[in-house]
């Protein structure tokens, strides 16, 4: 079997949404089975969790969480390309504060951001759908994100950059979010940051839009951007390496003929 494919977005149990299940080794073990080259364990950093009931539940034990990552480091990289990575919930304000301070102090090789509540609430609940029109949870939602890489620099790639696609009840017209969107590519292409093909959306059956859209990448292409990474954003070992594939015919289909694999915070590409 040819090992080639790289999952760089995958959650374990240590997420708060991850499978209980599904230890970082079985993650790996399943990974090896399906004959990847390489994954990336990026369990979910979200600061500030606005969800009184939830919070404690959203916190991510970082003590564990590294020496979980060291442990499988050290016991897995002789068989296959292993990242320790997290995934931020970006929000402006205290958030981005203790980002900053996490990122500091452990050693990271791949640091995603991405947007997964506002201010006032997570942005996947029926409340913060309530009685607003697509316009305005659509400006809100990418003015979070514009708004948040303005401020922070301390990340390598932005994560499923159009994720209220997921959740909105049909999806925007391009003209509604693009002026954002050419924004933030610019921005974070300025900064020498990239973007994930995160498919999960393969899974969730907006396929047909993809995360990034097609548009989205061909954008990123034509302003210069060069690092995209590709995951599968599992939650559960079943799905880990699920649609990699897809994801770089997308990425040869924008006229981009590399993968961006991280160590150490640097990319490394790697020709399709």
């Amino acid at each position: 079997m040819i090992k080639k494919h790289y999952d760089q977005h995958i959650h374990s149990t240590h997420s708060y949404d991850g499978a209980q299940e599904d230890a970082i080794d079985l993650i790996v073990e399943t990974a090896m089975a399906k004959g990847l080259a390489g994954i990336a364990i990026t369990d979910h950093m979200d600061p500030i969790w606005p969800d009184e009931d939830e919070a404690v539940t959203h916190v991510l034990d970082l003590p564990a969480y590294e020496s979980a990552l060291t442990e499988a480091a050290n016991k897995w990289s002789e068989h296959i390309r292993f990242v320790k990575g997290i995934e931020l919930g970006l929000c402006p304000g205290i958030s981005l504060e203790i980002c900053e301070d996490v990122v500091g102090r452990y050693p990271y090789d791949f640091v995603i951001g991405g947007v997964h509540y506002s201010a006032n609430m997570p942005i996947d609940i029926p409340p913060f759908f309530t009685g607003r029109d697509l316009r305005d949870i659509i400006d809100e939602y990418y003015t979070i994100l514009l708004d948040s890489i303005n401020l922070y620099k301390n990340y390598d790639v932005l994560s499923h950059i159009n994720n209220m696609d997921r959740y909105t009840n049909g999806f925007a017209p391009e003209d509604m979010y693009m002026p954002y969107i050419d924004e933030i590519l610019r921005v974070a292409i300025i900064d020498g940051k990239g973007i994930e093909i995160n498919t999960s959306a393969f899974r969730y059956g907006i396929s047909e839009r993809g995360t990034p859209t097609m548009p989205i990448l061909n954008r990123f292409k034509e302003l210069g951007g060069e690092i995209v990474t590709i995951g599968s954003d599992a939650h559960k070992a079943a799905d880990v390496g699920t649609y990699l594939d897809i994801g770089e015919e997308w990425l040869r289909a924008a006229g981009l003929r590399y993968i961006a694999v991280f160590r150490e915070r640097r990319p490394e590409f790697i020709k399709l």
